[in-house]
């Protein structure tokens, strides 16, 4: 089976408001698109002729559309969706609810009540997940669940892997939790399985991707899908084995552009 999955994070006014909603800084800011950009995408992916259904009922020709974090621009994004008939997934920083620049209890019950799904993006966001212990491990999945658990009434069969630190003891940690549906930043579109959960990869949306680029993408035209991969593969060593040094090096890169 495959699946086509576009990952984004936060919508914002402009550039010079990219702080308002979600993780602050140069970082987190390359992958925010600006509002009148962002409905430009909407209309370039309802153009395809595709649907973008929730995961649950997606089939191999359907484009899935995830945006992680929990920024408060969240319900805004919705909003966006609602227009075009389309399903958000919402990947939820549970340790980040309420709090400024973040959705709060009442924008997720609203998401999920427009039909939207909400998913789990661990507890606290940590810089590398995959090598935290196995019980701190454990714990940021089951406290994040417990959380949407609660505040929706219902149980919680998505996530997102935070940062793209994805590893065996990570998918391990979620599929004993209940989740069925995991989504990681790889760029591919094969489904794979751990211990009974989808394991699905995304391709990235910056905050300088064209409607071009999400039509191409959601279509496989173009170059772009092998693109992503293969930059995204060039990157894994760095990022596994020199991690601070990669850390220094993107953060340099980001606040440059």
């Amino acid at each position: 089976m495959k699946r086509t999955t576009l990952m984004y994070h936060d919508v914002v006014t402009d550039s010079a408001h990219c702080d308002d909603s979600g993780f602050t800084g140069a970082a987190a800011a390359h992958y925010k698109l600006d509002t009148a950009l962002f409905e430009r995408h909407l209309k370039a992916l309802l153009a395809t002729g595709l649907r973008f259904p929730a995961v649950q009922s997606s089939t191999d020709t359907d484009v899935i559309l995830t945006f992680d974090d929990g920024g408060s621009s969240a319900r805004h994004i919705g909003a966006l969706l609602d227009e075009h008939g389309m399903t958000g997934h919402f990947f939820i920083t549970t340790a980040r609810i309420g709090q400024p620049g973040f959705v709060t209890p009442a924008d997720l019950r609203a998401l999920r009540e427009a039909g939207h799904v909400i998913g789990s993006h661990s507890h606290t966001h940590p810089h590398d997940i995959s090598r935290l212990p196995r019980a701190q491990l454990e714990s940021e999945w089951t406290q994040s669940l417990s959380i949407l658990s609660g505040l929706l009434g219902q149980a919680i069969d998505c996530a997102s892997v935070p940062g793209g630190f994805t590893s065996e003891s990570v998918k391990n940690a979620v599929s004993s939790c209940g989740i069925k549906y995991l989504f990681t930043s790889e760029p591919v579109t094969t489904i794979g399985k751990s211990a009974g959960c989808d394991v699905l990869g995304r391709y990235a949306m910056f905050r300088a991707s064209s409607e071009r680029d999400a039509h191409h993408l959601a279509l496989n035209k173009g170059f772009l899908r092998e693109s992503q991969w293969l930059s995204w593969n060039a990157k894994r060593p760095l990022k596994r084995w020199a991690r601070p040094a990669y850390a220094l090096i993107r953060q340099w890169k980001l606040g440059a552009d």
